[in-house]
């Protein structure tokens, strides 16, 4: 019993620490996997959500265009609560995904916080088939 105890509380502080610039890419058969974290959630609808973000949950995106119809980045959306902006990079991803018409998901992979406190990051995952749609139907 002492074993097994020793053992989980190794696993609880070897975990790799979170590093804010950090982008993972993971792809299984033909789904491409990129994980980041969300910018501006300070400034965002998050304290007035948190308590329904969670591993999973499916969000919304909708495009912020600057001068000149410029598209600019991406806003991410929880049903109508603003809750971050995407990265560049993400965002580029996905407008390369948009114009090749591939499929994609934008889901959160991971909430971190203390408890009872609003988040103090959010890390999100896009996933997008590697195959056309038209190839695939």
């Amino acid at each position: 019993m002492l074993l097994i105890l020793q053992k989980n509380i190794g696993m609880l502080f070897n975990q790799k620490p979170l590093s804010l610039n950090a982008v993972e890419r993971v792809q299984y058969a033909n789904i491409t996997s990129l994980t980041g974290f969300l910018g501006g959630i300070d400034t965002s609808d998050v304290p007035f959500v948190y308590h329904h973000l969670r591993k999973g949950c499916i969000l919304k995106l909708h495009a912020i265009s600057g001068a000149n119809n410029r598209h600019l980045m991406f806003g991410v959306n929880y049903g109508s609560y603003r809750i971050g902006i995407l990265s560049s990079s993400m965002a580029r991803k996905i407008q390369a995904l948009e114009t090749s018409r591939k499929i994609y998901r934008l889901t959160i992979s991971q909430v971190v916080k203390e408890k009872y406190l609003p988040p103090t990051a959010i890390m999100v995952e896009l996933e997008c088939e590697s195959e056309m749609l038209h190839k695939v139907a």
